[in-house]
């Protein structure tokens, strides 16, 4: 006697995984023809970033911010890559406030955020202690106290997008598949530095208040200038 090794219901089921590949290669063929139609080939034309240009003019201007003054600002070489460091002052008549902002810019369309925070702190020969990470809505930033033997910073860290910012690369990795897919480009990014001088083995949690303020007074300077598609 030969034994069916096939029910009575397998052809009715396989008519159904049919139509279910089909109905995946529509869906593909669907998103790709757009592209093919207007020859935009993958391997011809890569994702670009449409601010990239003015983000790499942050390496030689630094960043223009409403109501502060520049004290100075150079570009200087960090592990082999550039950024941009400047002083700021704000005077108003109660009070005088500098901070000092350390920025990487995008250099081209493919570099991602690797190791900024690395190379910062080893080529500032900082000591760093109380991390802490905190959120001011779409904003998350690293903030710790960092010193050196003459002075101390209260410090914010995040790698600036054009709607938020948060400090981990992988962060950015989630954000930029989302960007290509609905965008077709690259997601524009530049790393922030941001440091407040504060008292010697000061307690930095008094100063979170003035991190959360500058940080998100720099992160609106950074998208309403650079991250601002061309027209």
């Amino acid at each position: 006697m030969v034994l069916s090794l096939f029910s009575s219901d397998a052809k009715p089921r396989s008519w159904v995984k049919w139509l279910v590949v089909v109905a995946l290669a529509i869906i593909i063929a669907a998103a790709a023809l757009p592209r093919y139609m207007y020859a935009q080939w993958p391997w011809q034309s890569p994702p670009g970033v449409a601010q990239i240009r003015a983000i790499r003019d942050l390496k030689e201007t630094g960043l223009a911010i409403d109501g502060w003054s520049e004290d100075f600002q150079q570009k200087i070489s960090m592990s082999g890559s550039q950024w941009s460091v400047q002083q700021l002052t704000h005077t108003s008549e109660a009070t005088s406030e500098q901070m000092v902002l350390f920025l990487k810019p995008q250099g081209q369309a493919n570099d991602q955020p690797e190791v900024e925070w690395i190379d910062i702190k080893g080529a500032q020969k900082w000591q760093t202690s109380d991390h802490r990470r905190l959120r001011f809505g779409t904003l998350n930033v690293d903030a710790f106290r960092a010193w050196t033997s003459s002075q101390t910073f209260a410090v914010a860290q995040w790698y600036a997008l054009p709607d938020g910012g948060h400090p981990a690369p992988h962060h950015w990795f989630w954000q930029d598949q989302k960007y290509q897919w609905n965008r077709g480009e690259r997601l524009p990014w530049v790393a922030v530095s941001m440091l407040i001088p504060m008292p010697p083995l000061g307690d930095v949690s008094l100063v979170y208040s003035d991190l959360e303020r500058l940080s998100q007074l720099v992160q609106s300077s950074l998208r309403e200038t650079v991250f601002v598609a061309p027209s």
